[in-house]
């Protein structure tokens, strides 16, 4: 019993970690798409039906994320695995 317990565990992690995957490959790359300056003040945190919601840390930041929005979602939709559509900012804990 306890043996079928752990493998539905690891399944459903396993599952879960793969459903990430694209986030987690995104914040890794975070800044080279967005640049240094981005970067240090945004965190992509979620990333669900083609919206990544990225969180920034000032209203100036999101102005400057609205400026570049075009260019960023841009070189997000190069890697077609993503699948990422939309851009959606929020002021946020980074």
């Amino acid at each position: 019993m306890a043996e079928r317990i752990g493998a539905v565990i690891r399944e459903l992690i396993g599952q879960a970690q793969a459903a990430q995957a694209p986030l987690f490959a995104i914040q890794r790359q975070w800044r080279e798409l967005v640049g240094p300056a981005l970067a240090a003040h945004s965190k992509p945190v979620r990333l669900a039906r083609g919206r990544l919601t990225v969180h920034v840390h000032q209203p100036g930041d999101a102005f400057a994320f609205n400026y570049r929005r075009r260019d960023i979602l841009e070189a997000l939709r190069r890697e077609p695995a993503w699948q990422v559509s939309e851009l959606v900012i929020r002021p946020g804990s980074l």
